[in-house]
């Protein structure tokens, strides 16, 4: 899978994405407590990377962080524009922050590092990590385990994208390898409307 695949297949998925998954947070208690965590702890802008339609980013905003928005497709970005006027999107790539040194109260990616190739995933923590003040936090969730998913369509949409699961094992060592100290690390089971796998979060701290 290349960049330009995983940029045009969300592209195209973005409308039935957030049709279908803009509400998604009403049935995911672990996440909202995590995220609401981030939004009334961290001291600065919230940064949520991969963030789709806007979703978690409204949340964040509304539960008092001053969040923001980046993600890889154009489309999605317009979307979260659009249903979330109070926050800031733009187009961009988790790998390579526009933010400058120690400037950000907290990262937040909520199942974005599954669509990289598992041997980028330590970069692109240290990535995330950079950007963060002392004492910021960083948010992550994927899903976890081994496996792999690349269906030829999702909702019907034809799309080349990898579904790269992590084991948690390996996750929370490249969060410790990026210089972070973890707060939580939680592995669940899935709820009755997700998928079918169990899903893997860290919430840990840069140290001051």
């Amino acid at each position: 899978m290349t960049d330009d695949a995983l940029r045009d297949g969300y592209d195209r998925l973005a409308a039935t994405y957030a049709a279908r998954l803009g509400h998604e947070l009403d049935g995911k208690p672990l996440d909202r407590w995590l995220l609401e965590r981030v939004a009334r702890t961290a001291v600065g802008p919230v940064l949520d990377v991969g963030c789709g339609p806007g979703h978690v980013t409204g949340f964040l905003a509304a539960h008092g962080a001053d969040a923001r928005g980046l993600d890889l497709a154009p489309a999605m970005v317009a979307i979260a524009r659009a249903q979330v006027p109070a926050a800031r999107f733009e187009v961009g790539d988790l790998r390579a922050l526009p933010d400058a040194d120690a400037t950000l109260g907290a990262v937040v990616a909520m199942y974005s590092l599954i669509h990289l190739p598992r041997a980028e995933v330590p970069a692109a923590i240290v990535e995330l990590a950079r950007a963060l003040r002392p004492d910021g936090l960083l948010l992550l969730a994927v899903h976890a385990g081994t496996e792999t998913l690349h269906p030829d369509a999702l909702w019907d949409i034809p799309v080349d994208i990898d579904w790269n699961f992590l084991e948690p094992d390996a996750l929370f060592a490249a969060v410790a390898a990026a210089g972070l100290v973890a707060l939580e690390q939680l592995v669940r089971w899935p709820y009755p409307d997700e998928h079918a796998s169990r899903r893997a979060y860290v919430l840990a701290r840069k140290p001051g």
